[in-house]
Order: C-alpha cells, then structure tokens, then sequence
C-alpha cells in the first residue's frame, strides 16, 4: 500500500512538473506580463495553463482569452481568432471572448466580415451584463453596421454603457451630437460628454473639444479655447495634441509663428508615433523651416509617414521622386501615386491619373487607368482641377472630342479663386482641338 501511495505521489509530483507548478499563478503572471506589453513573454507562460489538468473549465478559457489578446495586440488576427473560439468552448459565457471575437467579424480581420454575427456577439456579451458589449451594440446601431441605424436606440444602450463607467460610449455618445451624425447638431451636449469622458480617463476627449472650437462647431471658431483644449490634452499624454500645436506654431494660428516650438511639438508627438508628426517634421525639413534644410531627412519622415498610410505624405513622395528622370525614380513615383489613390480620396486619385494620363515617358502613361481614376475623381467633386485630368485622360487615350468636352467644362467650372487656371487650362484645350495630348 505504501508503495502504491509513494508511485502515485511521484506521478503527481512529476505532472506538476510537466504542467507547470501553479498554472493559476502563472495566468496571473501572464497578465501582468499583456498589461506591461510583453505579449510573447505572456504566453510562456499561458503555454503550460493551456494544456494543465489542474484548473477549471473557466480557468482555461481565460487562459486562452489572454492569449487571444496577445496576439490581437502583435495584430496576428487569424491566432488570436483560433484563440478566442476556443475560450468560447470551454466557457461559452465568457464575455470577453465574445467581445474581442466580435471585433474581429465587425472588421474582417482574420476572418471573412460579418456584421450581424459580430452584433450577436456583442448582444450576448450585453446580455450578461458586460459594459463593452452595451458600447459596441449602441456603436452599430450609431453606425448601422448589422444592424438599421437607429440614433435613439444608439444613444440609449450607449447611455447605459457610460453609466457604467465605459469610456469609449461617453465618446460615441458625444460623437453623436455632431453634424456627422445628425442634420441639427447639438455641440454643447457632444462637449458635455467629452468632458464626462476626460473625466473617466479618456484623454482624447480633449481633442475632440479642440477641434470642434478650431472648425466653429460652438459658434464661430475659437482658436484661444481650441488651443486650450490642444495644450491641456498634450500635458495629460495625448500625442496627437502635440501636432495640432505645432500645426499652430508652424502657421502662427491662434499664436505668434514660432518654427522651434513648431519642431519641438512635432518631435514630441513623433516620439509617440504619430503619423502626421511624421509628415510634419518631413515639410520643416524640406523647406528649412526652424531646422537646417536637408532634403535627405525630409524623404526619410515622409516616407515613414507614407508606408503608414498617410496620404499627404504618399502624395510628397511622388513630388520628390518625379523630380528625378531615372527609371527607378519614375517606377518609385507611380508606385505611390497608386498607393495614395487607393485611398479613394478625390485628390490622391486625381494626383495619380495626372501621371498617368501625361508623364513624358511613354512607359510610365496608362491612359485607360487615367481615365478611370480621374472619373472617380470628378465622381467626387466637379472641380475645375479635376476635370482637367479628366480631360488630359481621354486625350491620352486619344478621345479628343471628349477630352476638348471635359476640358470645356473644366473652363466653366473655374472659381474666383481658380481664375489663375483659366489660361493654362486654355492652353491645354488648344492642344486637344489639334488632336495633341499633353505632355508634362
């Protein structure tokens, strides 16, 4: 009998050992560990807790909710999706999972895009009581993504949300007071919710109200109380408040010009990591603007801001690579023209078709895409600007009869404050009543 009782605490002791001593302990460890960023270090630690026979159904399912997490955070969307139905498995009620798993339907991230599946799953976290769940139903029924837009039901679950302390609902629920929502905004509400929001730690609140008395949302536009609102968001962490300074100094806006508080705003908020500091810092480099002009580091931030995504610096990047002839060059400028025009944005592919539709290198136009991309342009806006690479587009293509049409159009759609235009847009029509392209 003592034998038996001796091999099996052996066995114990050797399945602790395979398992991991305190798999509680260590889940705990793991969150500590996602909480200060360190997301493949956590799941070491998850690994052994996963597979261990010592803790509950509910234990596991936490064990692979954090995980899941993990991965989310290191935007591995299709590993933490495995991870969060397989938290689900093991404790269907877990409401985090549910969440986070709706997030990844709601975006189509790691997997193919289901709104409604996504607001089911939000329903069911909302269901037991989750505060997250409450906030991201009010936010599709805000949006209408799963659900028919519905404004009142909106504000109402968004309401019980913030009552529960959720950040992010006293945003949407100010957010909701706006023109982007409503035909009468009511922007003493929307500021009033911003602030509960700063309040409930929120920081971002505050560029929200500064942006609304920058753009005369409360009346006509308060540059001092925008300026307000920008400086105390950048003392409470906020980095993007930092670029909406510097913006300030850099065009003397509210303040007197001041090129170094201008740089020294930008640096902060790129520090942070933000995308139009990037592109900030790269226009005082190119111009020597409160720094000594180095068109070597002005390509640098621009490109970083580029390959994040920023239009506008996407856009300098072709300015700076078609002010070279060469090959490479001229591959590298269309290449992010396309990258800004699929954007969809009016002027990235306005920007793009022009390339496209009148470069002086014959291997560089690709007149049926110009035209393309120019019609989705004026699709955005008639603008005379717009019409007129229309125009450059079918003459390319050799539709001069439409081109000299579009191009007669571009004439009558010059503004007051377009009348610059109006002898270079003759010029070109000239050209296409001669059945000539333009060449740049």
């Amino acid at each position: 009998m003592l034998r038996r009782v001796s091999i099996i605490f052996v066995a114990l002791s050797v399945c602790s050992a395979a398992y991991g001593v305190d798999p509680r302990g260590d889940i705990e460890k793991a969150v500590e560990l996602v909480e200060t960023q360190q997301y493949a270090f956590a799941r070491s630690y998850l690994e052994p807790s996963l597979i261990s026979p010592y803790i509950s159904s509910g234990e596991r399912s936490r064990a692979y909710y954090l995980r899941g997490f993990s991965f989310i955070a290191q935007n591995l969307p299709v590993s933490a999706r495995k991870d969060f139905n397989r938290a689900l498995e093991f404790n269907p009620s877990n409401p985090a999972a549910l969440v986070e798993l709706g997030r990844l339907y709601m975006a189509g991230s790691g997997v193919e895009k289901d709104a409604t599946l996504a607001v089911r799953l939000f329903q069911q976290a909302a269901d037991l009581d989750y505060p997250p769940g409450h906030f991201h139903i009010g936010y599709a029924y805000l949006l209408g993504e799963g659900v028919e837009k519905n404004l009142l039901k909106a504000r109402q679950i968004l309401a019980t949300a913030a009552e529960e302390g959720h950040g992010f609902a006293m945003l949407s629920l100010a957010a909701s007071y706006r023109e982007e929502h409503v035909a009468i905004p009511e922007p003493e509400l929307a500021i009033e919710w911003y602030e509960k929001a700063f309040e409930a730690g929120e920081s971002k609140a505050l560029l929200s109200i500064g942006y609304m008395y920058a753009n005369g949302e409360v009346g006509e536009p308060d540059i001092e109380k925008a300026l307000a609102a920008f400086r105390k968001a950048a003392n409470a962490g906020v980095t993007e408040a930092h670029t909406s300074l510097a913006y300030a100094y850099l065009t003397g806006v509210g303040v007197d010009e001041n090129p170094g508080a201008a740089f020294d705003h930008y640096s902060q908020a790129a520090e942070g990591g933000d995308v139009a500091a990037f592109l900030g810092l790269g226009h005082l480099y190119e111009h020597g603007i409160g720094v000594e002009q180095s068109s070597d580091v002005a390509k640098t931030w621009y490109e970083r801001s580029a390959r994040l995504g920023n239009v506008d610096a996407q856009l300098r990047m072709v300015g700076i690579y078609l002010q070279d002839d060469s090959a490479i060059a001229r591959r590298q400028a269309i290449y992010w023209g396309r990258e800004a025009a699929s954007s969809g944005i009016a002027q990235a592919l306005n920007d793009y078709a022009w390339l496209l539709a009148t470069s002086k290198f014959d291997r560089d136009r690709n007149g049926i895409l110009a035209v393309d991309q120019a019609q989705r342009a004026v699709d955005s806006a008639q603008r005379a600007a717009y019409l007129d690479t229309l125009a450059a587009a079918y003459a390319e293509v050799g539709n001069f009869a439409e081109a000299i049409s579009v191009q007669e159009r571009a004439l009558k759609a010059i503004t007051d404050e377009e009348a610059e235009l109006r002898g270079e847009l003759q010029l070109r029509l000239e050209y296409y009543q001669r059945s000539q392209p333009w060449r740049e």
